[in-house]
């Protein structure tokens, strides 16, 4: 297993710039996530990375070891594409053993590696199967199969799940995780989808026009986002502009426009200084409740989710969204009293 280092990547087609000096150091062992919206630039670096694209400028490193113009077939790393690329005409033991075969390794050699991976990823007794006679997540697991049993350096995934229906793809990023976890591979998984992101990343690198915007562990990225962009790409967020008001102690009050906000600041700031507020909004607190930020609003709209409801007020005309507890009686309409932590609220640069 290696180290993966990411230099000052740029990469352009025609006029369109879809890397734009994109540097990353992933660790050895580690599953991190490039994470973002469809042209983002997510899957063109997984391919530099792979060797199926090269750069214009930058470089890539595994460990020590320069890559960033050797072949594909050179860099010892297996892809796992989203469309699976199984051959049709192959049993599952002929799939995963395709890529022994051609490294030409003896056969009591891949009889043992393919078993020993098909164990692993609990495809035991299915060696006989064609991938027609699989279900989506079977066919998943075969192609994750291929990939491991060449044992390769780096494991790249691109979209690997998204073909499947919701509950498979809980269950299999659960797999996935469970696996890495297991072989120890450093892997570098590709998503556009943010809850699989957070459930299975040790860090993730959230990425949008061709840059990477914030790098950390899924709970710095939730809790802490460095901008709009990712406070509105990871997870709901009501994002609220206005202009800083006072610096107390490290908290901020903030002037929406009709109320105030108490958060802390995230940057250093001045007074007078143009600032978005946001919070989540399951550290809304509903009912009478003492301490900072006390609002109320008006309910325009409630949908139920389940074990919560899903609340959007009108706030002095501002749009806020709440997450609140089922047992409570909400209609639209009516007014709701609600709180927020001031240690939940942040306090950001504006875009403007």
């Amino acid at each position: 297993m290696v180290s993966v280092g990411i230099f000052n990547i740029t990469k352009r087609f025609g006029d369109v710039i879809a890397l734009d000096n994109v540097s990353l150091d992933i660790g050895d062992g580690e599953l991190f996530t490039l994470l973002g919206p469809s042209g983002c630039g997510k899957t063109t670096l997984l391919r530099i990375i792979a060797g199926l694209e090269f750069p214009d400028s930058g470089k890539i490193v595994f460990g020590d070891r320069d890559v960033t113009y050797l072949k594909a077939s050179r860099r010892n790393t297996a892809m796992v594409f989203q469309n699976y690329a199984l051959w049709p005409h192959m049993t599952v033991y002929e799939n995963v053993a395709f890529g022994l075969e051609i490294r030409k390794y003896p056969k009591d050699e891949i009889r043992r590696r393919v078993h020993d991976i098909l164990r692993l990823v609990k495809l035991e007794g299915m060696e006989k199967r064609f991938p027609g006679q699989l279900s989506g997540g079977q066919q998943q697991r075969v192609a994750l199969a291929r990939a491991l049993v060449v044992e390769p350096d780096v494991l790249l995934l691109d979209e690997p799940l998204s073909n499947l229906d919701a509950k498979l793809r809980v269950e299999m990023r659960e797999e996935v995780r469970r696996i890495q976890r297991e072989t120890g591979i450093t892997t570098i998984y590709v998503t556009h989808d943010q809850e699989e992101a957070l459930t299975i990343s040790d860090r993730i690198a959230v990425m949008n026009k061709g840059r990477v915007q914030q790098v950390g562990t899924p709970i710095e990225i939730y809790r802490s986002p460095k901008n709009e962009f990712v406070a509105t790409f990871i997870g709901k967020s009501t994002i609220l502009r206005g202009v800083l008001k006072k610096i107390v102690d490290g908290y901020g009050v903030v002037d929406i426009g009709g109320f105030e906000v108490l958060g802390r600041l995230e940057s250093r700031f001045r007074v007078g200084d143009k600032v978005t507020v946001i919070f989540r909004p399951e550290d809304c607190r509903v009912g009478e409740i003492d301490g900072y930020n006390k609002l109320e609003g008006i309910i325009e709209s409630i949908m139920f989710i389940g074990s919560y409801f899903h609340i959007r007020l009108n706030v002095n005309g501002k749009d806020i969204l709440i997450l609140a507890d089922v047992d409570g009686d909400f209609k639209e309409g009516m007014p709701l009293k609600f709180s927020i932590d001031p240690d939940e609220v942040m306090i950001i640069s504006s875009k403007d």
